[in-house]
């Protein structure tokens, strides 16, 4: 008996030993963009280089996959001449869309880190929504509206994740990059999106947030040019704009096929115009005269605003049942 309990502790301290010579070597690949936007990816900027690097072992030597739409990937680990450092230089050149590993040995231990991948370019060329509301607008051209006085328009960049501090424009700028000074700046905003109230002439410059030292500019081709005022258009429906002394009479309402309106004083009005509810004009007439009737029987049943313009700049807005 005392002959196999001297056995058994023999093989269990060779055991130990045994367990002592097992490596626990747990080597990662770290970098300043690695996870930033990916969690196992760096995405280059303009800079075209960064930097891999692992903890402190004996030995190294890095690899490099291409990778592959195929699962699992089919393509070798290629051994990197000369990388046989703690860090690995890698570029947007000839290292995009690769797979990185470094194998290190400590002692008589050896390793793999898992693997990370060399993604394309952080890189979106700047583009801005507009976003107006309908019955507030009308667009007379490529790039520019008549918005109603009292309503507003929102900017934004289309890519927001990717653009971090903006300078935005109310005019062509002077200067590109901005200039402190100009007055095309609009002052103290920052964010990825503004919200216009005035007539001018709107886009921005931007740095990526990701890339803090890429940079770029919307490009005037982008800019969106409002004009705010009290155009025909205008309804009340939006709530944007104000109404103007609502003293002019129109009758009969409801009405069913003629209206009239009428303010002695007036004589004739400029301009008349018909919107209805989701602020579409669905009648015009200039130079209509007070005591003349407006045919609405084409109109489908429904509320209607009846805009009017004087010949002296005056404007009426006023409610109507079509029945």
């Amino acid at each position: 008996m005392k002959t196999k309990l001297i056995f058994l502790a023999f093989y269990a301290f060779i055991g130990m030993l045994n367990i002592k010579a097992q490596c626990s070597l747990t080597p990662t690949i770290t970098s300043p963009r690695l996870g930033v936007m990916f969690p196992d990816k760096v995405v280059f900027c303009n800079t075209e280089t960064e930097v891999l690097s692992t903890q402190a072992y004996g030995t190294y030597q890095w690899y490099k996959q291409e990778w592959t739409w195929q699962t699992p990937n089919p393509n070798p680990w290629v051994a990197i001449p000369g990388a046989t450092s703690q860090t690995l230089t890698i570029d947007g050149a000839n290292d995009m869309l690769y797979y990185f590993k470094v194998e290190v040995t400590l002692n008589d231990c050896t390793a793999e880190s898992p693997a990370i991948m060399a993604d394309g370019y952080a890189y979106g060329l700047p583009s801005m929504l507009t976003t107006l509301t309908p019955g507030t607008y009308q667009q007379i051209d490529a790039g520019e509206y008549n918005v109603c006085e009292g309503a507003s328009v929102t900017f934004e960049n289309t890519f927001p994740v990717l653009y971090g501090v903006h300078t935005w424009y109310k005019c062509t700028p002077g200067n590109i990059p901005p200039v402190a000074g100009d007055p095309c700046i609009i002052n103290g905003v920052v964010g990825d999106s503004y919200v216009a109230t005035t007539s001018g002439e709107y886009g921005f410059y931007a740095c990526t947030e990701y890339c803090p030292d890429q940079c770029e500019f919307l490009g005037l081709g982008g800019f969106v040019k409002l004009n705010f005022g009290i155009w025909s258009f205008c309804s009340l429906g939006t709530g944007e704009t104000a109404p103007k002394k609502n003293d002019l009479s129109v009758y009969p309402n409801p009405t069913t096929q003629l209206l009239y309106i009428g303010k002695k004083s007036d004589k004739s009005y400029a301009d008349i115009s018909i919107v209805d509810v989701s602020g579409r004009v669905v009648f015009q007439k200039s130079n209509h005269q007070y005591n003349e009737a407006i045919d609405v029987s084409r109109l489908t049943a429904g509320n209607y605003f009846i805009i009017s313009k004087s010949s002296d700049g005056r404007i009426y807005k006023n409610k109507f049942i079509k029945k």
